[in-house]
């Protein structure tokens, strides 16, 4: 299975092919915007080739014109088609981390308590703050004393998300899951978070910023990303090429000790035990040199393992998703719309709603033929049984009128499932199935059980689902006087779910329209 992981940056694109967990294939495109020409200029000027040798170590780099519309759309799908052309072969999954600032990262300290509980409380939050009522978020433990425990909340927009599937379709790739670089760093160092016993940095150094991921055996401790001033590499002369490489080591030492100082500030009982460095920018041995003199600890070049790819510092976070989808451990964001019971594309959709016209239809004919032989036979009944015509008849015998009356009943309430079927299907609330559905008759009343199933977890209020069924059977036009329900909940295959059982009068067929 070919997946194709894409990283998405502010002035770079990284993409990997992984396959069955194996990584195959690494480059990076590099966009920029270019200055709008006047048609006059743009005669003179020959069109920017895709493949371009850029100053540098970019190995592409894609102009896009910001003066078009939805320009990073077009630089996009420029993107993909050089991909395709790489690569050759099949993509069977995409997949996307989507830039840092797009995420909404937030600490929340509070009492200890377990996982489940501590979902619903930052969810609730999240809710209230984001005006969502299903909202994509992800939780990660932090720091921890006796009596309280840190957690980091990452949250996605669902609009965002949708951005980005609306602009992957256009290029007709389908992303299969969105995560954040957070998630997909603390992935890569999954191997090596057991041997911490403080905290590891990492400093992923990104061609004019740098990430900063400090990291503990349990979750994340502080995450911060700061700009730094890149060299514009258009020096000529070996001193000067020489005095611009010094000159970039020392800006970003200069930004990772501010990014440090500023972790210490916030905790000061938990070291930083070892520092990792990874990235696009060049140099990384002599900055981790220069890094290891100044803090005096351990420093290394990440990936942890190697994947053997040329370059392979610079796609860490790209590698430590590969490796989390291929064990199925990948932490993933999705839209609110995916919570819904199912999506009906127009050709199924128009397929099922033909089905179900047609059950229901042969339902009322069956009903009808049904009805109209019960008639046929009341009478004959009804011929047999007049005195004028059966004087000289024998009593008829208690067993046949009790069957007469029996005849009587059931003819007098007679019942159409048909709206009823139409209500369950228009109004049952979500997540909300039928598990059983009976029909009987008690004291000369038709009463009708049913039990409703539902799976409830921590993002779904118990509350809300029952209001909402209950609602229904009061708004009803063929159910009435139903009774208290009867809820049962039960844990089946580490899932809860919540039996409701309700049972009503029908409103019978009215005889005299």
């Amino acid at each position: 299975m070919n997946a194709l992981i894409i990283d998405i940056r502010d002035t770079c694109l990284r993409v990997v092919l992984s396959n069955d967990g194996i990584l195959e294939y690494c480059r990076t495109f590099d966009f920029e915007p270019t200055e709008s020409l006047s048609e006059a200029e743009s005669e003179q000027v020959s069109p920017v080739p895709l493949k371009h040798a850029p100053a540098g170590d970019n190995p592409y780099l894609i102009y896009f014109d910001t003066e078009k519309k939805n320009p990073w759309d077009l630089a996009l799908k420029q993107i993909i088609n050089q991909i395709r052309s790489d690569i050759k072969g099949t993509i069977d999954s995409t997949h996307l981390i989507i830039p840092s600032d797009e995420v909404s990262i937030a600490n929340h300290q509070l009492p200890k308590m377990p996982r489940a509980d501590v979902q619903k409380l930052i969810g609730r939050k999240i809710c209230a703050e984001s005006k969502e009522q299903f909202p994509p978020f992800s939780i990660l433990p932090g720091a921890s004393d006796q009596k309280t425990q840190t957690w980091c909340s990452l949250y996605i927009p669902t609009i965002t998300l949708r951005d980005y599937h609306k602009a992957f379709s256009s290029c007709r790739l389908r992303l299969s899951s969105i995560t954040t670089p957070v998630n997909a760093m603390i992935d890569a160092f999954r191997s090596v978070r057991e041997a911490i016993f403080n905290t590891h940095a990492i400093f992923e150094i990104q061609r004019g910023f740098i990430e900063a991921y400090f990291i503990s055996a349990d979750g994340i401790l502080h995450f911060e990303r700061l700009p730094y001033a890149s060299s514009s590499n258009q020096e000529n002369s070996t001193e000067e090429v020489e005095r611009a490489h010094k000159q970039k080591i020392f800006k970003i030492l200069n930004t990772i000790f501010s990014i440090n100082s500023h972790y210490q500030t916030g905790h000061p009982a938990t070291p930083v035990q070892m520092a990792w460095l990874c990235g696009l920018e060049s140099g990384l041995n002599d900055i981790a040199t220069a890094l290891k003199e100044a803090m005096g600890i351990e420093v290394g070049i990440a990936p942890v393992i190697p994947t053997g790819l040329p370059d392979e510092s610079g796609y860490v976070p790209l590698a430590g998703f590969a490796a989390a989808l291929n064990n199925k451990s990948a932490t993933t964001y999705v839209p609110a719309d995916f919570f819904r019971r199912f999506t009906l594309r127009r050709t199924s959709g128009t397929i099922i709603y033909a089905v179900t016209a047609c059950a229901a239809l042969l339902a009322i004919t069956l009903t009808e033929m049904e009805y109209r032989n019960l008639s046929k036979q009341l009478k004959q009944v009804q011929q047999s049984t007049d005195p004028k015509l059966s004087k000289n008849k024998p009593a008829t015998s208690t067993a046949y009128t009790m069957s007469l009356d029996s005849l009587k009943k059931l003819t007098s309430r007679q019942f159409v499932f048909y709206n009823l079927f139409r209500e369950l299907a228009n109004d049952l609330p979500d997540r909300v199935y039928l598990e059983n559905f009976e029909f009987h008759l008690k004291e000369d009343k038709g009463l009708i059980d049913i039990t409703a199933l539902t799976s409830i977890d921590d993002k779904v209020a118990e509350s809300m689902l029952l209001s909402k069924l209950i609602k229904m059977f009061d708004s009803s036009a063929t159910l009435r006087n139903h009774r208290e329900p009867a809820i049962t909940a039960f844990i089946k295959d580490n899932e809860r779910f919540l039996k409701i059982s309700v049972t009503s009068e029908v409103n019978p067929l009215d005889t005299t329209k």
